[in-house]
């Protein structure tokens, strides 16, 4: 005698049934698919944007660290020269820069790679101002590092602003204080770099050749007599 559950078997509509899981399982894959890829990419847009902030915020307070620096140089040379010593000149120096722990991963590479080349460029910085210690006057040491600062500042804000630009971070939005700041840097800059091209001008030898015909006032030439 046939079992009861094998004719229930037999009598199971299997075709059908497979026309509804198969297509629904497929569904049910893409669907869950395309979800774990649009919640990936926004984990992914989160982390830029906050690798990016980190970047940029540190930049931006090395900006201001060297706005501070130059401040206080500038007193410096003042004082040097008011009191005929260097004493004042003491702490004057061209501030180190090192990024926060930053997941380089999650930025533009290309971005990356003028990124990660600023601290060198700071370390040449400091290692250029150092090397003028040993023979500058108090007051020029204190111009160097006026100059060096405003140019660092300078690149630290263009490269925040690339930055934040580039991977969606929210624009820096300065207060009251450093509203100038950008303005302030492009002054002293283009001040300086004008003062060195008077002193470049000035340096130059004045070779005008005498003219071979010549000759003091009254004198005829040899061939006129």
């Amino acid at each position: 005698m046939t079992p009861a559950w094998f004719q229930v078997v037999q009598q199971f509509d299997w075709q059908s049934t497979l026309r509804i899981v198969v297509p629904s399982s497929v569904i049910g894959s893409i669907v869950a698919i395309g979800w774990n890829s649009y919640r990936d990419r926004r984990v992914h847009r989160r982390e830029r944007r906050d690798a990016s902030l980190e970047v940029a915020l540190s930049l931006e307070k090395y900006a201001r660290t060297c706005r501070a620096m130059m401040h206080k140089a500038d007193w410096a040379s003042d004082e040097a020269i008011r009191t005929n010593n260097s004493q004042p000149v003491n702490g004057v120096h061209v501030p180190d820069f090192t990024y926060p722990t930053i997941e380089w991963k999650w930025l533009d590479h290309r971005n990356t790679s003028l990124l990660r080349d600023f601290p060198a460029t700071v370390h040449y910085a400091r290692e250029y101002v150092g090397s003028t210690w040993e023979y500058a006057l108090a007051s020029d040491v204190c111009d160097h590092v006026e100059f060096e600062c405003a140019k660092l500042a300078k690149r630290a804000l263009v490269l925040a602003s690339l930055t934040r630009k580039k991977h969606g971070a929210a624009r820096w939005n300065p207060g009251a204080a450093d509203a100038d700041l950008e303005r302030e840097l492009d002054e002293l800059i283009a001040a300086r770099e004008n003062r060195r091209k008077m002193v470049l001008e000035q340096a130059k030898p004045w070779n005008t050749p005498a003219s071979a015909n010549s000759l003091p006032t009254g004198q005829a030439s040899p061939g006129s007599v």
